[in-house]
């Protein structure tokens, strides 16, 4: 089929070009004729037979095209042709571009191009094949299948790794994978293809080739076997066809007239050949179709041949079946032939025994019997002669024809076990599948297991649920009671109101008495004493004045045990809550002194009524009795209205104490915690280190001696409290308590200033013992207690307090998170030039921080007409923040506003919350700024840096926006920097007022958490030891590293602590010198709110701690009763004793309970009241070697980048940070200690290296066009030369396994968290990443 197509194809190209000559040279052109042109020429196809030949001749007859040869001994060799571009012939190498050796002699043509190539010189691909650069050769298009036979392409490209086919005529697609309309075929099953539709107006399914219209007498039945016509011999046909209508055409546009004769009988010789190719080409159809009967029994003959396969296949297994047969019958004539050949040599062996007993007789000379012998040797000649006689030949052909039927059978066997081998393959397959299966059904059985795992949790979960439950119950059941109690209570008023309701109706009665006997005063002296006889029976109602005086005898003596109950609290919880406290106990005072004044005018009324009517003048005193009898009433209403007050107040009252009396103590351990320490100083070998210690510490215990004598007159005044009906009496209490709490507020300040002189001291000295490490330690705790000190400061308006700046000012310099109140008092009403004078006490100054001689980069707050502004410094540019108004409020109960200020780099936000302290506060109100975007660094040193509060000295200058009067109001710091911070903590106060400091409401918050900075711990007395111990405390917290609970004390020789490390919970402990082996839960626990961590501890044998579905348990032995344990952290020493490097609890926690009971927290360290989401933030990590976090961030746009974050690193190279979006992409990492940014395809650079170890922070810009790169705001970056592309993740990535180091205030300025740094806990981490924390 090849060779037909391609001189058909040779015929139709000599037709055309001949036509397009014939056009080119009709009429008479001799300036344009060549002699070449003019010879005649004679194309034929060396393949052709001489009937197939087709001859056709050139414009003129008379001349034939003589092709140049060389002489047979000037032919060029092998794999050369002539070239005759030169002057002179000369052969050259064939240049087939290495797929070929061989080329036309004269044209340099390559033939037989291999490796699918084609062209003159072999430099294309062939038709269907393209040039694969990853295969560096011509590879056949997969269009759509890369196989020949499913190959329906013309050609194609490759472009960005995708294949555009250029489809053959009746293909459509991207890769010819559907047939083009007209066609129909599945050219994507193996020798399918694309066939024309045998339908009129070529309508047809694309699949089946059904004709879509019915009317049509087509073939319609796609289920018979049809027989395709001669697709060649119809395209060729039609091709001529096509030509004819051409040539016709321009025959009828030529004009025959101007032809010479010559092109005459040349177009009747082209008219000739054509029909004689069309001759030619029916011949070939005819051909064709008488070969298709052949086709038709030869697929035939294949079906019979089939069959025929198949009776053999049967024919065979029958043979093996009879081969077999024989096999055996083989075997059993051999072993027959072999019992007959041992019995032939038994028979040869007697008679060889015979002859030669023969011969030993013989030579004996004894004799046989000559009968005897005679009759033997005719016997054994007759048996000699039968066995000649017989004939084995049958035997021996039997024995052939077994042992050909053996052979056979042993070919057969062979067969058998090629199959039985083939067979053990196939067994082998399926043993693989099996085991494959098995592995699969394994898998199955632990995805089961995991199932029943999780069937268990869900059953503890509901366990844990239904104690929930329980104790949900209980406290439904205690509810209850209470409920009940205060039912009696009620019924118990009820009682005394009705009472009271009988002594008016009483008086009620006596008026109406006193009017009758008032109206009978004129009547005879017998009906007077009736009337005194009468009114003596009214003495009989002295019972009822009686249990009027039983009644204020019990409120007195209520009243005596409320104040025992005051004698037995004391205690310190600030100075508003001791106040508070007094306050109440005089209001319960007043009402009980009301009450026994009322039921005293109620005795004497009753006195004097019984002595008027028996001394006369009845009606002025029953008048006088009526008007006293409702001043009672009114007295005894508001007597009760006061008890029910004086109640809640004295049930409030009695909780803060406890709380006093708690942290007092605390405070007294701490202060003997401190003078123990000071004791305990050992000597060095400096001297002068040792005097001036000794000297410091001794003036370190005179103040702690009279702190502590300061406590105990606060505890014997408390003592000493008691509820008399003398109200100057009480008024002496309070003001010696007020007196003693302000004494004590002074004495702090000066004890940690001694304790701070003390610390410089030692700080002197190269060699510290242990005794001043414990020193240091019990400094920090001193001043985290007084940080701790949450009362607000009253400013006069002329003095200020200094307090000690932060100690991570390098943090400070991308951000600051500040918390703090505001009050402001009552101003009169103006009048006349009082309205100035009030205008200038509305600007005041509140706060700087900044250096000493105001210069540079600072961040402070005034007020300007009572309005709050925000100020800050960075790098010379000044924001100014304009809040809200400041609340006005009255001394004796005084609201305070509370401001929460963010500022992140540049941008900052303050939230104002107006009356926070009153039971309904205002909704949080913001005011935002942007600021520059390259300066956006506050740098301050820690030698020159001041902060100022409520004042300055009067040898300092504020800055000119700050440059106000001193503050007059209240201000109350919360945190800085999310550690807590107290004016009270202060290094310096001046002309601060000692007088009574302001009230404040502060709304109960029973759901307030307390707040664990991950500095410190709770130590937590156990009361009781049960057997069976439960610890419980709701923690909410973003951690990953953290130490939940710790087990012991440092007079134990054991722990056991329960700790996450990596995100797992992990149990640790060890029991004298045993270090027991650490317990890893098998997934990480979530720390959510509303989870509780519990530790349950049965019969001191068996531990588990159980967060949400996870939990932990090991077996242990504890010795004996422990009286602490520690939540969230532990005392250094500890740590240092079990090396215990697991870092403190950064978290919120409340609800904690030993055993359904609060326990007595017996120690503070970095806890503070009041927790929020703000808090748990996490904005530094630390990565280690093949570490990252990342995050997808959908609002993270790289068409405008403002991006800014904190590095710090000792290594020279690593990848910081890194997003795509879209064909955007971002880049930053260190290369050789400078870093540099990637953005959109360009390169820039710091002019300086950064792997020094200390925080840098860097800040890249991009808006349109113009690209800019930071580094601590000095080192611009510079451009590089080149264009760099690669590939990112659509997260935003940090560290990407290549970063050791610290990242910290990242901040994208995404619209999702504006002002706000990222918040690292969210993302995923991977590898060993440490979150809050940087340990370089």
């Amino acid at each position: 089929m090849s060779e037909s197509m391609a001189w058909r194809t040779a015929v139709l190209r000599a037709l055309i070009s001949g036509t397009l000559f014939l056009l080119v040279s009709a009429g008479p052109r001799p300036e344009h004729r060549s002699p070449q042109r003019e010879e005649a020429e004679w194309i034929q196809r060396a393949q052709l037979n001489d009937a197939q030949r087709v001859q056709f001749p050139s414009l003129h007859d008379t001349q034939q095209v003589q092709i140049p040869t060389l002489e047979d001994g000037q032919r060029c060799p092998a794999g050369h042709y002539l070239d005759r571009s030169g002057l002179f012939p000369r052969c050259v190498p064939c240049s087939c571009n290495g797929h070929s050796n061989e080329c036309e002699e004269n044209t340099g043509r390559c033939l037989n191009c291999a490796d699918n190539t084609a062209g003159q010189r072999c430099e294309l691909c062939k038709e269907g094949f393209y040039w694969s650069e990853a295969r560096r050769k011509c590879t056949a298009c997969p269009c759509p299948l890369g196989n020949q036979d499913n190959n329906f392409a013309v050609g194609c490209t490759e472009t960005q790794s995708r294949i555009q086919c250029v489809c053959k005529t009746g293909h459509a697609g991207e890769r010819c994978e559907r047939c083009a309309s007209g066609y129909y075929g599945d050219p994507l099953v193996y020798g399918g293809g694309c066939r024309p539709c045998r339908c009129a107006g070529n309508l047809c399914d694309s699949k089946t080739g059904a004709c879509r219209n019915s009317l049509e007498l087509q073939d319609t039945n796609t289920e018979e076997q049809c027989e395709e016509c001669d697709n060649c011999a119809q395209t060729l046909l039609n091709d001529l066809e096509k030509l004819e209508m051409e040539l016709r055409r321009i025959k009828g546009q030529a004009d025959f007239d101007s032809l010479r004769p010559s092109s005459k009988a040349l177009l009747k010789q082209l008219e000739d050949a054509i029909t004689a190719t069309k001759n030619l080409v029916n011949t070939f159809s005819f051909a064709v179709n008488s070969q298709m009967p052949k086709i038709v029994q030869l697929e035939q003959d294949v079906i019979n041949l089939a069959d025929d396969m198949d009776s053999l296949k049967e024919e065979v297994r029958k043979r093996s079946g009879d081969s077999q047969k024989a096999l055996a019958n083989a075997e059993n004539s051999h072993q027959r032939a072999k019992d007959l050949d041992t019995e032939t040599q038994n028979l040869l062996t007697k008679i060889r025994e015979l002859l030669k007993q023969l011969m030993d007789a013989k030579s004996d000379g004894s004799s046989l019997p000559s009968a005897d012998l005679a009759k033997l040797l005719e016997k054994s000649e007759n048996m000699v002669k039968d066995m000649e006689k017989r004939s084995f030949t049958t035997q021996k052909d039997a024995a052939k024809k077994e042992q050909a039927e053996a052979n056979k059978f042993l070919e057969d066997v062979k067969n058998i076990v090629k199959q039985c081998d083939q067979n053990e393959e196939a067994s082998k397959r399926v043993d693989g599948l099996l085991s494959n299966y098995e592995t699969k059904l394994k898998e199955l059985e632990d995805l089961l297991k995991q199932a029943e795992n999780m069937v268990k949790k869900a059953k503890n979960l509901n366990d844990v649920n239904a104690q929930g439950l329980k104790d949900i119950l209980k406290r439904v059941n205690d509810l209850q009671r209470e409920r009940d109690v205060v039912r009696d209570q009620i019924v118990l008023a009820t009682d005394q109101l009705k009472d009271t309701q009988d002594l008016l109706k009483m008086f009620n009665d006596g008026k109406t008495e006193y009017e009758q006997l008032a109206a009978q005063l004129n009547g005879a002296k017998t009906d007077l004493k009736k009337k005194l006889q009468t009114v003596s029976q009214a003495a009989a109602k002295e019972k009822l004045v009686q249990q009027a005086e039983e009644h204020a005898e019990n409120m007195y003596k209520l009243a005596k045990e409320l104040q025992d109950a005051v004698q037995n609290v004391s205690g310190r919880s600030g100075v508003q809550d001791a106040l508070s406290g007094i306050e109440a106990y005089k209001n319960i005072t007043d009402a009980v002194n009301a009450a026994e004044e009322a039921a005293k005018k109620a005795k004497e009324a009753a006195d004097k009524a019984l002595n008027d009517v028996s001394q006369g003048d009845l009606i002025n005193r029953a008048q006088d009795l009526k008007t006293n009898g409702s001043n009672l009433l009114k007295t005894a209403k508001n007597t009760a209205k006061d008890l029910k007050g004086a109640t809640k107040d004295l049930t409030e009252q009695k909780n803060r104490l406890q709380d006093a009396e708690k942290k007092k103590k605390a405070l007294e351990e701490e202060l003997l915690k401190i003078q123990d320490g000071l004791k305990g100083i050992q000597r060095d070998d400096i001297a002068k280190i040792i005097d001036a210690a000794k000297k410091t510490a001794a003036a370190a215990n005179r103040s702690t001696s009279d702190t502590m004598d300061q406590l105990n007159d606060i505890k014997a005044e408390v003592k000493k409290i008691s509820i008399t009906p003398t109200v100057s009496n009480m008024d002496n209490v309070l003001n010696n308590v007020d007196m003693t709490v302000k004494n004590v507020s002074g004495s702090i300040p000066s004890l940690l200033d001694k304790i701070d002189e003390l610390n410089n001291q030692i700080n002197y000295g190269n060699n510290v013992s242990d005794n001043i490490n414990k020193i240091k330690e019990l400094i920090e705790q001193a001043r985290d207690a007084a940080n701790r000190v949450v009362v607000p400061m009253k400013f006069t308006g002329v003095g200020h307090v200094e307090l000690r700046p932060p100690a991570d000012l390098a943090d400070m310099r991308a951000f600051t998170a500040l918390s703090l109140s505001l009050q402001r008092p009552e101003k009169p009403p103006a009048r006349g030039d009082d309205a100035v004078v009030q205008q200038d006490e509305d600007d005041l100054f509140v706060m700087y921080l900044g250096k000493k001689n105001a210069s540079g980069d600072y961040i402070g707050m005034v007020l300007r007409k009572n309005v709050l502004h925000f100020i800050y410094k960075l790098n010379g540019r000044e924001y100014d923040i304009e809040a809200y108004n400041i609340t006005e409020s009255s001394s004796d109960l005084s609201f305070f506003d509370k401001i929460d200020l963010y500022r992140i780099y540049q941008d900052a936000e303050v939230t104002y919350t107006k009356q926070y302290t009153s039971i309904n506060p205002m909704p949080p109100q913001t005011k935002e700024n942007k600021g520059d975007l390259t300066r956006n660094l506050l740098d301050l040193q820690p030698d020159d840096v001041v902060f100022y509060v409520g004042g300055y000295p009067d040898n300092f200058t504020p800055p000119a926006s700050l440059n106000y009067g001193k503050y007059k109001g209240c201000i109350e710091f919360s945190t800085f920097n999310e550690k807590f911070l107290s004016l009270y903590n202060f290094k310096n106060a001046v002309n601060i007022n000692l007088e009574t400091p302001c009230k404040r409401q502060i709304p109960l918050k029973s759901t307030e958490s307390d707040y664990f900075e991950g500095s410190g711990y709770a130590k937590v007395l156990l009361e009781r030891f049960p057997s069976n111990l439960q610890l419980v405390q709701r923690v909410e917290t973003r951690a990953k590293d953290a130490l939940l609970l710790y087990l012991g004390d440092k007079d134990d020789d054991f722990y056991y602590s329960a700790s996450l490390e990596g995100g797992y919970l992990v149990l640790r402990g060890q029991e004298k010198d045993t270090i027991l082996e650490p317990i890893r839960s098998n997934e990480q626990p979530v720390l959510s709110p509303g989870i509780d961590v519990r530790l349950i501890l049965v019969n001191r044998k068996n531990l588990r701690v159980i967060i949400g579905t996870t939990e932990v348990k090991r077996d242990v032995n504890i010795p004996r009763k422990f009286l602490y344990y520690y939540i969230g952290g532990i005392p250094s020493i500890l740590r240092e004793r079990y090396n215990i490097t697991v870092p403190a609890l950064k978290a919120c926690v409340k609800n904690i309970l030993v055993s359904n009971v609060a326990p007595f927290i017996e120690e503070k360290v970095g806890i503070g009241r009041g927790c929020s989401d703000e808090l748990l933030m996490v904005r530094k990590a630390e990565f280690g070697s093949g570490s990252a976090l990342e995050k997808l961030r959908e609002d993270f746009k790289l068409d405008d980048v403002n991006l800014s974050m904190g590095f710090r690193s000792t290594k020279s190279d690593g990848i910081l940070m890194e997003n795509q979006k879209n064909n955007n992409f971002i880049k930053l990492s260190l290369e050789n200690g400078f870093v540099v940014l990637y953005f959109g395809g360009l390169i820039y650079t710091s002019t300086k290296q950064y792997q020094d170890g200390e925080w840098h922070y860097l800040t890249a810009v991009a808006k349109g066009q113009s690209v800019e790169l930071r580094v601590d705001e000095e080192d611009v970056g510079q451009r590089l030369t080149g264009i760099f592309r690669e590939q990112y993740s659509s997260n935003v990535v940090l560290g990407k396994n290549t970063y050791e180091g610290c990242v910290s205030n990242l901040y994208l300025r995404r619209p999702g968290s504006p002002y706000r740094a990222e918040d690292l806990s969210v993302y995923s981490s991977s590898g060993d990443v440490r979150l809050s924390t940087c340990s370089m």
